[in-house]
């Protein structure tokens, strides 16, 4: 309250003080929406017309909590009595009750009658390769044989034209620079190492059409690899990871689907192992407890993801465990085509390609590929996959198998990439592929109750649902035949 004088006369007046607010002012070009959310519309408008009446039951499922492996680190010290407390609490071990008690005789009369019926069809796919190639030279020499002045006549024109082209100032503009030299050592290291070297460009549109060739196949679940999990339904999680005397934790905990990769891989005694994209290491380490590589070549490019690889091998693997030497870890760009030079090196190679991990997206803002800075990144996966996948393949022995992966529901980054992938490194490496059934593994985990799959033209893909919470999780096994 003030006073003041005007004309001999006392006023009083009464000021009032207002507390100033202030409120943010949000651009038109802000997002209204949240990374999840948009991942969810765009989940809602792509899975809901494929999975049809599945989807509202996959979409709970990817919103809600996922469910877990044990994973039983047969390398600590003190892992057989903590294996025997999650056995009290209620986990079966997820392979032994798939194996049974069936015998080993028994096992293998399945394995030599399914791979009686892979050969037969594999020499199909060789002859139809034979003829198909035979039936191109016929054509051509049909059709010189009817033509003979004809193709003669255009022969000599066409390298007329070409001279004349040559020798025109258009003929500069189409000169290439030399790729660069090539040593003895590098045309030795694999047939065709020309062909390796060069750079490959990738549209997309490289497997429409494409038909690869598909033959049963017998899988060996490996007898040392222990994996514990709760009956369907039951709601129970584990308890925090147990350490033996030297802090080597006795067991670590892993998304269901995440197993069946590396069971795929069918690994054999003494194979050796690419894990293309190895961090965070889960998958590396479910090989090595298998006791079958010999050699576990872990590959990432980025330094922040090899650090938490050498991590989790650091914390899992003792350092007197005669693991460590299986261990090799390698920084190379798993999708530089022009410059990988890792041919015909592994019997068994896994690609767990960088996806666009639609569980993750649903649930986190944070590093979200579905935020709008990202949505490059987001368009330019399936391109990235290829490569990978190519890659891959170019590394795997005649013989071998290659397995890739990802976590997500999109036919675009798991179908169609493999039949790019297949179509590129048959046009540009002349690699003939074939496709090996999953459906051993597909019947026995889905008879575990845990597992739920949905049907796909190529591989298999897990579906989340509420009961066992697991996935999504997309595998597809391919074998080099030459």
């Amino acid at each position: 309250m003030s006073f003041f004088r005007y004309n001999k006369f006392i006023y009083l007046t009464q000021f009032r003080c207002k507390t100033v607010k202030f409120k943010p002012k949000i651009a038109k070009t802000k997002p209204l929406k949240t990374p999840s959310a948009l991942a969810l519309d765009h989940f809602d408008f792509y899975y809901g017309p494929l999975f049809g009446k599945k989807w509202p039951s996959i979409r709970l499922g990817l919103l809600s909590p996922n469910r877990y492996l044990a994973v039983m680190n047969t390398m600590s010290r003190d892992w057989e009595p903590h294996d025997e407390i999650l056995a009290d609490m209620g986990a079966k071990d997820l392979l032994a009750s798939i194996r049974g008690k069936t015998e080993d005789d028994i096992i293998e009369a399945k394995r030599q009658l399914v791979e009686m019926k892979a050969d037969e069809e594999t020499k199909k796919v060789k002859n139809e390769i034979a003829v198909g190639r035979i039936d191109e030279k016929i054509i051509q020499c049909l059709c010189c044989l009817q033509n003979p002045s004809t193709s003669s006549e255009r022969n000599f024109s066409l390298d007329e034209e070409q001279e004349a082209i040559f020798r025109s100032a258009a003929g500069l503009s189409e000169f290439r620079a030399s790729p660069g030299e090539l040593s003895s050592g590098s045309l030795q290291m694999s047939r065709g190492g020309i062909k390796n070297n060069k750079d490959v460009e990738i549209t997309g549109f490289e497997g429409e059409g494409v038909r690869i060739p598909k033959r049963e196949h017998f899988l060996y679940y490996p007898k040392d690899l222990r994996v514990r999990a709760f009956k369907r339904g039951v709601l129970l999680d584990f308890p925090a990871p147990m350490k033996d005397q030297v802090g080597v934790p006795s067991y670590w905990l892993l998304d269901g689907g995440s197993l069946l990769p590396v069971l795929a891989l069918g690994l054999q005694k003494d194979d050796s192992l690419l894990d293309m994209c190895a961090a965070p290491g889960g998958k590396s380490l479910l090989a090595a407890l298998s006791n079958l590589p010999s050699k576990i070549v872990c590959n990432d490019f980025k330094l922040a993801r090899l650090g938490q690889l050498k991590r989790a091998l650091m914390t899992y693997v003792p350092e007197e465990s005669e693991a460590v030497d299986k261990f090799v870890l390698k920084r190379k760009d798993a999708s530089d085509v022009k410059s990988w030079d890792e041919f015909e090196a592994y019997d068994k190679v896994l690609a767990d390609v960088p996806c666009s991990t639609d569980r993750l997206s649903v649930n986190t803002d944070d590093g979200n590929i579905f935020s709008t800075s990202s949505t490059q990144q987001r368009l330019d996966l399936p391109l990235l996959q290829t490569k990978i996948l190519v890659n891959a393949i170019r590394s795997v022995k005649v013989g071998g198998s290659v397995v890739y992966s990802t976590c997500t529901l999109s036919p675009s980054q798991n179908e169609a990439v493999v039949e790019n992938a297949v179509a590129v490194v048959k046009n540009d490496f002349g690699i003939e592929i074939v496709e090996e059934s999953l459906h051993q593994l597909v019947s026995h985990m889905t008879a575990s109750g845990l597992y739920r799959f949905h049907d796909t033209p190529l591989g298999a893909l897990v579906v989340p649902f509420l009961p066992s919470n697991f996935g999504p999780m997309y595998i597809c096994k391919l074998t080099r035949l030459q």
